[in-house]
């Protein structure tokens, strides 16, 4: 590198001491001749580029560099030496830079005293060098000029990243810069102490709504402070969400005792102090195979499992767990399958007035049977089509076939039966349900009269104002309306009394205890007795014996059903035990 006159601003003297307390520009030297070192520190010493100072390093090998850039942080700009131990010393290193040490923010110059080792147009771009020089043209100035276009670039990646991979409201990694620094902490130092966990914020959109979004905005960003402060630097800590922080590191570090035990204390937000409970879901198994992503959602499944079971608390993450979320992926695409194919039919279970034996409806059961001709049951495939939403179309089929069924029914003289369909959560609250209700009641061309729905108790008492509209709506119709499982929730009584229905339903659990001599028998009397009081029709299910029978009719039981009476049949089925019936049953 030549040294000329070319003029260059330099700082006076006493303004070093004030440079050495301001940010500066780390630029690294490698190259094998130390004149080369001195010429540079040389000509750019003193010099301040874009408003700060520059910081040398210098190596004199690519192990040299290698060992320093996996030390140093924040090196901006490499002054790079083509050839040293070897040929392709430097291209060598520029590979180790990008790939291995994954440092794609650094501006790297090449820089070479043999023309003829210059490296082609497609191995620059290949291998990501952002400029290219002899040694001879650079002269002060034009080095100079140089390092600051590099600079420049440099400073601009930085801020594109810090858009890009930073939370701007915790100024902490976000959930993408989060799985890439676990990635490269799994990859480089592998440890099978290493946990990777999900720290989530409870009730934090209550509080949000509560005291508005900016004094929630403020309460993270203490939550934040207060983990990077009791953590350290050695924990990888990003926030992933907007109420969910992303933690790795040991298991001492990371221990969940000691970092729920950091919410114990109020935060003091304002003049608000602030008492927060968090949950944690963590994993262990990071074996070298595994993925940061795939590691984040096993965190994640621990976390969901804590929310349901430990609440302020916290669960980590086992192969069973694991197992149970693929039997349900597996299960649902099965599911969609099974409604592609129409695997999927509806049963009718008959309903019986328990004093006379007779028959006054249906219930509507669906089914789903495997083409082995195995059956999946209800109770495995249900919440599972609730939880992906697949409940609504199907609720729909099912309200659907069963209206026409009904009319098929009473087409064959049973003129006074009704059609009882269970309503699910997800579409009780659907805003076309009440639409699509009454597009079957049109299109079927069913007596709205001879059509009852079934909800749970535990729907029939969330948001009593929603349920309450919604019933009356439903009543209007003139759909009746049972409440399904009645027992197993818990029921305001006043609320209960609110809403326009018209039966009760005893679970089949308090009707098997009939038969024994167990003070569960009494329940079943309590709710008759609450029929009774409050004017409604009451009907147990899942009867298997006349004993149970009589009991509920001594009891005051209205209807009932259950295999002492029929199971449940397929359509054809069903005609052909009404047509089996004595006249008149």
């Amino acid at each position: 590198m030549s040294i000329d006159h070319d003029v260059i601003h330099f700082l006076d003297d006493e303004n070093d001491t004030v440079a050495a307390r301001e940010l500066v520009w780390r630029l690294m030297v490698i190259d094998d001749e130390p004149d080369v070192h001195r010429a540079t520190t040389f000509a750019l010493s003193g010099v301040k580029i874009l408003g700060r100072p520059l910081e040398f390093l210098h190596a004199y090998s690519a192990v040299d560099a290698v060992e320093q850039l996996t030390r140093e942080k924040d090196v901006a700009v490499i002054l790079l030496d083509v050839v040293m131990e070897s040929e392709d010393a430097g291209l060598e290193l520029v590979k180790t830079v990008r790939q291995r040490l994954k440092l794609t923010e650094l501006r790297i110059i090449l820089r070479t005293g043999q023309p003829g080792y210059a490296p082609e147009i497609e191995t620059i771009h290949d291998f990501d060098i952002n400029d290219y020089k002899t040694k001879s043209e650079l002269t002060r100035t034009k080095l100079y000029a140089t390092v600051t276009a590099a600079l420049r670039s440099y400073e601009q990646i930085r801020k594109l990243d810090q858009l890009a991979f930073y939370d701007r409201l915790s100024e902490l990694p976000n959930r993408n810069k989060f799985i890439d620094l676990c990635e490269d902490r799994l990859r480089v130092a592998p440890s099978q102490e290493d946990v990777i966990a999900i720290l989530d914020i409870d009730d934090f959109s209550e509080i949000n709504d509560a005291l508005g979004h900016q004094q929630g905005d403020r309460l993270l960003q203490a939550i934040a402070d207060r983990l990077k402060f009791n953590l350290g630097a050695e924990v990888i800590l990003a926030r992933i969400g907007g109420d969910t922080f992303g933690l790795m590191g040991t298991a001492i570090q990371l221990d969940p005792t000691q970092i729920l035990g950091l919410f114990r204390d109020a935060i003091v937000v304002k003049d608000d102090s602030m008492i927060v409970t968090a949950t944690m879901g963590l994993t262990n198994q990071l074996g070298s195979a595994i993925l940061a992503r795939d590691a984040l959602k096993d965190a994640n499944i621990a976390l969901k499992r804590a929310k349901k079971t430990r609440r302020g608390g916290f669960v980590m993450f086992s192969a069973e767990m694991g197992a149970d979320i693929r039997e349900r992926v597996g299960l649902l695409q099965n599911l969609r399958q099974a409604v592609e194919s129409e695997r999927l039919f509806i049963v009718y279970q008959p309903q019986v007035h328990l004093a006379s034996g007779k028959l006054v409806g249906m219930e509507a059961l669906i089914r789903w049977r495997n083409e082995d001709g195995t059956f999946v049951p209800p109770d495995r495939f249900i919440p599972l089509a609730e939880a992906s939403g697949m409940i609504v179309p199907i609720g729909d089929w099912v309200l659907r076939m069963a209206c026409y069924e009904l009319v098929r029914i009473q087409a064959l003289g049973y003129p006074g039966l009704r059609m009882s369909v269970n309503v699910s959560q997800v579409q009780f609250r659907h805003p076309e349900f009440l639409g699509k209700l009454n597009a079957a009641l049109q299109d079927t061309g069913i007596k709205s009269k001879f059509l009852e729905l079934e909800i749970t108790e535990s729907v029939a008492m969330e948001e009593a104002d929603f349920m309450l509209k919604t019933l009356r709506m439903v009543r209007k119709m003139g759909i009746s309306i049972a409440i399904d499982d009645f027992g197993t929730g818990y029921s305001s009584l006043s609320q209960l009394r609110q809403l326009p229905i018209d039966r009760l339903k005893i679970d089949r659990t308090f009707v098997s205890e009939l038969s024994q001599d167990v003070i569960g028998g009494h329940i079943a009397s309590m709710v008759i007795e609450l029929g009774r009081n409050l004017n409604l029709t009451v009907i147990a299910e899942g009867i298997e014996e006349e004993k149970q029978a009589q009991t509920l009719l001594k009891l005051g039981c209205h209807e009932g059903q259950g295999y002492l009476y029929a199971r449940p049949l397929t359509a054809i089925q069903l005609r052909e035990w009404l047509q089996s019936r004595p006249s008149g049953q």
